[in-house]
């Protein structure tokens, strides 16, 4: 299916091997500065809820983007990883390896840029030379970990939440002008994340994005 390229082919750049259990993560490398040349034209992520530290950019009418009322949401065994699409985006369930269930979310007017959400049923590693780590904020504080490649003109970027219950992902493949192009939209995707435990295990009750 058209919809499993992506996530194959970020894999393939960012050279994933084996994988981790869920619950106890290999410890994350620190950030790299200033080490790769290309990591340079790379912009940060963002850092807290502030409207002035998220890096939006105009999109192609010259309009701020808006949140639809539509969101999404990932069900592992016992918990979830939920986001609100922008105005314009939509979604739909892929096909991806067994081991891996996926939900493709994208611009209606750009359906090549898509965002995948994954569930990794058998836990979730990444190894290779090249990837930068760095923090990322979530809405509800926690710290997230970003890790992205660049090779030529096109990046890799995988958001790693925080440890949970079930292991999950958010990750794109694209060349670096479509993802400038909707950049501003997935900072404010992003903006939205919620990570929970599933109301009928009635452990914890989920926390609510704010901002």
């Amino acid at each position: 299916m058209k919809r499993l390229l992506p996530l194959l082919l970020a894999l393939l750049l960012l050279t994933a091997c084996g994988t981790a259990p869920a619950a106890e993560p290999d410890p994350v490398p620190p950030a790299e500065t200033g080490t790769d040349e290309n990591t340079e034209t790379l912009p940060g992520p963002s850092q807290g809820l502030d409207e002035d530290e998220l890096p939006i950019l105009p999109v192609e009418d010259g309009e701020t983007p808006a949140l639809s009322d539509t969101q999404v949401t990932l069900d592992g065994l016992s918990s979830f990883l939920r986001v609100t699409l922008p105005e314009g985006w939509t979604w739909e369930q892929a096909e991806g390896p067994q081991e891996v269930e996926m939900l493709v979310l994208y611009p209606e007017n750009d359906p090549a840029f898509q965002v995948e959400m994954c569930l990794w049923n058998e836990g979730f590693g990444m190894c290779g030379t090249g990837v930068t780590f760095s923090e990322y904020t979530l809405p509800n504080g926690q710290k997230a970990t970003l890790a992205y490649e660049i090779i030529g003109g096109s990046i890799s970027w995988t958001l790693i939440p925080p440890e949970a219950p079930d292991p999950f992902t958010i990750q794109f493949t694209a060349d670096m002008a479509v993802y400038e192009a909707h950049r501003a939209e997935l900072e404010l995707m992003l903006g939205t994340i919620q990570q929970g435990v599933r109301a009928e295990m009635d452990v914890v009750t989920p926390q609510t994005a704010t901002g």
